[in-house]
């Protein structure tokens, strides 16, 4: 019995494959303002934004003004399991939806470029139903369903942080330092269609979580170009990230910029960022453009990044904003990341639809 029960551990951890981990960093957030957003999850300095705190808070140096900023999202997910040939079933798709969830920071102004403020926000979300199969070998060429599992997974991770940030002449520097905590939990049940051993049963899981955080960024001015840099703690249920990169303010580009990011998830996780940020047709607006390459550990192709999104000012001094994002992550992967026999292929996928207002006084 503790052996099967130890086989049914491993196998339900099957859940734990995809792009939205189930059962360990849950489904993270790649982008916390649509700002960051609609670049594609680039961390490039945003003065505008109180939300910056948590992409990269050196963009708050300076502010010489109360911000207040919110955001909301919305993120669907879609997984493609491809099984050997011989079986049955040779592809199962499992899709969903999260919860909305959202995002609140407030800056202020404090003494001679220093700028402090706080800020709260669901970093990874953990809810998925989905479902796997497992198959025996019957005869030459034939694998028969044996089991089928199906998780019931839910949870959040949320981040409080404090924030301090200011510069000396073109350099700028911030870190926003607090906690990231959470609960969540999971049901996987296990159901014997044929053959086998007689092994129909019921894991559940459930976890509490309690841990420092911290994120950092800098970045300093020359003349055309910023380069800025920005760092996230992680812990054992969230991904650590440390990104460089350089945006371009050319004067054809009429106050917009073009850049890239190149950053690293988690210490082996390559991750490159290309984005634009340009004024449209509608004065006081812009147009966010993303593209970025993910090449995570055991991938068999590199995952894909795609957004979009825009920004309106308004109000006396353009004091107010609103924005819109749209954001699509994939990943495809070889089978031997599950402990499942017969599963050639994994690819999954999230769309993420945020949407932001930010005001000054």
């Amino acid at each position: 019995m503790k052996v099967f029960i130890v086989l049914f551990i491993s196998a339900v951890t099957a859940f734990g494959y995809g792009y939205w981990d189930a059962f360990g960093v849950g489904g993270r957030v790649e982008s916390l303002n649509p700002a960051s957003a609609g670049l594609c999850g680039a961390a490039v300095p945003n003065s505008l934004s109180a939300l910056s705190l948590f992409t990269n808070p050196s963009a708050l140096a300076g502010s010489d003004r109360i911000q207040v900023s919110l955001a909301g999202w919305g993120t669907g997910w879609r997984e493609e399991i491809t099984y050997h040939y011989t079986c049955v079933e040779p592809s199962r798709f499992n899709m969903g939806a999260m919860t909305p969830r959202g995002a609140f920071a407030v800056t202020i102004p404090v003494w001679r470029g220093l700028t402090a403020g706080a800020g709260i926000a669901t970093v990874s979300q953990y809810q998925m139903i989905a479902t796997v199969q497992e198959y025996h070998e019957v005869g030459f060429n034939h694998r028969e369903l044996w089991k089928t599992m199906v998780t019931d997974a839910n949870g959040d991770l949320t981040e409080a942080l404090v924030s301090f940030s200011g510069g000396i002449g073109p350099v700028s520097l911030g870190v926003s330092p607090g906690i990231r905590f959470g609960s969540g939990g999971s049901t996987t049940y296990s159901n014997r269609v044929s053959g086998g051993p007689d092994f129909d049963s019921t894991y559940v899981e459930s976890w509490e979580h309690s841990e420092f955080a911290i994120r950092a960024g800098g970045s300093v001015d020359v003349e055309n170009t910023t380069i800025y840099s920005s760092l996230i703690s992680g812990d054992s249920r969230f991904h650590s990230y440390a990104g460089l990169g350089a945006a371009f303010s050319f004067s054809f580009l009429e106050g917009g910029f073009i850049g890239s990011e190149l950053a690293v998830l988690d210490e082996s996780s390559l991750k490159m960022i290309a984005f634009a940020n340009l004024p449209s047709v509608i004065p006081n607006s812009n147009m966010l453009l993303g593209v970025c390459g993910y090449r995570p550990e055991g991938a068999l192709k590199t995952g894909l990044g795609l957004s979009m999104g825009g920004d309106y000012s308004f109000g006396a001094s353009n004091r107010h904003r609103i924005s819109a994002a749209y954001q699509y992550q994939s990943r495809y992967r070889e089978g031997v990341a599950v402990p499942v026999s017969y599963i050639n292929h994994v690819f999954d996928s999230g769309e993420t639809i945020m949407v932001g207002f930010e005001t000054g006084f």
